[in-house]
């Protein structure tokens, strides 16, 4: 039986370290600044400069999907030294970068590719990602690893709040959003990432309000949670300290550039999977 791989693309946020231990290859996104320097984003590090530099220069920044020619070199690369193939990708009304890899396997006839459009991004990605490789450990064939994970995607959770919602108007993503929701009077606006797109969630009134409604959000969730932030360590730090509980594992993720230009500073929120 042939060995699996597991292909994503970098809004996984996976650190090298964390690639290498998952058996995970990243096929990188960029983003551009003035449309000047053009900069790959594969496994993210502790690069605080980059961050800020892409909040600070947010009307200018420009994201690019994952490419074909980086999918077909990928699954190539891992077919020529006998894998076998998952591919697991951010949502595909976010981005074309699921639409890109099933273009690269078709392209190199499809077998021992699966392409799955992960309906999430970020912090549920990399949930899927770890769901992924536990079925491969424990010895599930390709074809049942890609089967499990489509069928559990829709059973990621992911809500998260911004400081500002221009960003996420500028981007064309936002899904069922009231357009007129904004932080002139201290509201800020909750967001869920549901069947794949930006939908809302409600308003909170105040950084308070913003944390005790996202835990609200997962009062029943338990096992592993994942707090994720873009340029926003004091607002994830307390959200992780008022998610703690005995039944849960808490988790904090850095969001890099590609999304952070999407999302703006400041935009913090958590992710599971339901039992």
């Amino acid at each position: 039986m042939a060995l699996v791989r597991i292909v994503t693309d970098s809004t996984a946020y996976l650190t090298h370290d964390e690639a290498v231990e998952l058996g995970v290859v990243v096929v990188p996104m960029s983003y551009s600044l003035d449309g000047v320097s053009s900069l790959n984003e594969g496994c993210i590090e502790n690069d605080d400069a980059a961050e800020r530099q892409v909040a600070e220069h947010m009307n200018s920044v420009h994201t690019s999907q994952a490419t074909l020619a980086g999918f077909v070199n990928t699954f190539t690369m891992l077919k020529r030294a006998g894998y076998e193939t998952l591919c697991l990708t951010i949502s595909s009304r976010l981005s074309g970068t699921y639409a890109n890899a099933v273009l690269a396997a078709k392209e190199l006839g499809g077998q021992h590719i699966e392409v799955v459009d992960s309906l999430t991004t970020c912090a549920g990605l990399y949930l899927l990602v770890r769901e992924a490789r536990a079925r491969i450990r424990a010895g599930d064939r390709l074809s049942s690893v890609a089967k499990h994970l489509n069928k559990i995607k829709n059973r990621v959770r992911m809500f998260f709040s911004v400081d500002d919602m221009t960003p996420l108007r500028r981007s064309g993503r936002l899904g069922n959003v009231k357009m007129s929701i904004s932080t002139v009077l201290n509201i800020r606006p909750l967001l869920e990432l549901k069947d794949g797109s930006i939908v809302s969630a409600g308003i909170a009134r105040g950084k308070l309000d913003q944390a005790r409604k996202l835990c609200g959000f997962c009062e029943k969730a338990t096992g592993t949670l994942i707090v994720n932030g873009f340029l926003a360590d004091e607002a994830a730090a307390k959200l992780t300290a008022q998610l703690a509980r005995g039944d849960r594992s808490i988790e904090r993720r850095r969001v890099g550039p590609v999304l952070g230009a999407h999302l703006g500073a400041g935009c913090v929120g958590v992710a599971w999977i339901e039992p």
